[in-house]
């Protein structure tokens, strides 16, 4: 007995079936299914590689997104730091400024003087000052006076 697939001893084609017509029948309905079965792998990768293909680039426009945000976020950092350092030496400045003025009132006191007994809303109470100031003089030495 032959083999499956094998031609027993002898025998001739028509006898086991196995013509020409036929052979091309079943080489044919073997490249179909080849061909069946390529496309369905190939439909099944495309379907998987375009999900990957969108996903990835959904990914990327996240990604983008967030570079946009983040620039933005640095870009109002950098501006609030430089006003801050603006802020800053304008306040050092005026300090600056106000610790001259003192100073300069320090050492010319006459001016101060000057300025205040031109001002009559002192020159009243200047003059009170001065006049209680004397009268306790007075009063004092005439105790002293009197104690002597």
């Amino acid at each position: 007995m032959a083999e499956p697939g094998e031609k027993a001893k002898g025998e001739r084609e028509f006898e086991t079936g196995m013509d020409e017509s036929w052979k091309a029948n079943m080489k044919m309905i073997f490249d179909f299914t080849l061909a069946n079965m390529k496309r369905t792998y190939d439909e099944y990768q495309n379907a998987g590689l375009t999900s990957i293909h969108d996903n990835h680039a959904y990914v990327q426009k996240i990604l983008s997104d967030a570079q946009l945000h983040f620039n933005s976020q640095q870009a109002i950092a950098t501006q609030a730091l430089q006003n801050a350092v603006e802020t800053a030496n304008m306040v050092s400045k005026q300090a600056v400024r106000h610790g001259d003025l003192a100073i300069d009132r320090q050492w010319n006191v006459d001016e101060v003087a000057q300025l205040v007994a031109q001002t009559s809303t002192f020159k009243d109470a200047i003059a009170a000052a001065a006049a209680a100031a004397a009268a306790a003089a007075v009063t004092e030495a005439m105790k002293s006076k009197d104690k002597a």
